[in-house]
């Protein structure tokens, strides 16, 4: 009887233990990520002969300007923080295309590595047209937007052709809407998100275009 009663009390106190470290761990996972200040030891670019980075002004603001110098419609890069991991929640930073219409820019979301992740990226120069914001995973060394013109990966958006626009995705399960400068309603929501790209880090994207400008990146993990 003794033996029951010191063996049930065990049990119950390995339930207790992981009643509480799950309790702890669902505190860790719903937190703020506040990234208007960037530490750049603590984040990772892609710089090579033909990308690279800076910070400094971009419309009297303080700003980090993604660069490409040789054109390569194939090609996109990203800058993100390294230890952060991420996969339902709110993310929210302001984005400008200093090269106006030519420009694609955007934000990276699951990120796992530089060719694994899931993009949420705008056109300012297809303002008001369906070509406007696009959708896409990425999962291969060469970026394949091809393969997502779809009028499902696509919304109509109306955007500044060089100014800040404010970006706000909320990320829940499947399913990603697209808020642009403090609407009520989405612009766009894709129900759809890739299975394979479960979580990972939140960044700034960059396509084929000579620069992109981005900053007060906020994520919330519910």
């Amino acid at each position: 009887m003794k033996k029951l009663q010191m063996g049930l009390i065990k049990m119950l106190s390995l339930v207790a233990l992981l009643y509480v470290v799950e309790a702890a761990n669902a505190q860790q996972v719903k937190a703020t990520h506040d990234y208007t200040t960037i530490n750049q030891a603590d984040w990772l670019f892609q710089k090579s002969d033909t990308l690279g980075y800076a910070f400094d002004n971009y419309q009297n603001t303080k700003a980090l300007l993604l660069k490409r110098s040789i054109a390569n419609y194939k090609s996109a890069s990203i800058a993100y923080p390294k230890k952060l991991m991420f996969k339902d929640g709110i993310v929210e930073a302001d984005i400008a295309s200093p090269v106006g219409g030519n420009g694609f820019v955007g934000l990276a979301f699951h990120i796992m590595d530089a060719h694994h992740y899931e993009v949420v990226y705008f056109r300012p120069g297809s303002s008001g047209t369906i070509n406007a914001i696009q959708y896409m995973p990425e999962k291969q060394f060469e970026f394949n937007w091809w393969d997502y013109e779809a009028e499902k990966y696509q919304a109509k958006a109306t955007l500044p052709l060089t100014g800040w626009f404010h970006v706000k995705l909320v990320v829940k399960g499947s399913v990603v809407s697209i808020y642009l400068d403090n609407q009520p309603q989405p612009v766009f929501t894709y129900s759809a998100l890739d299975a394979s790209l479960i979580e990972g880090s939140v960044g700034f994207w960059l396509g084929n275009c000579g620069s992109g400008a981005y900053k007060n990146l906020v994520v919330k993990s519910f």
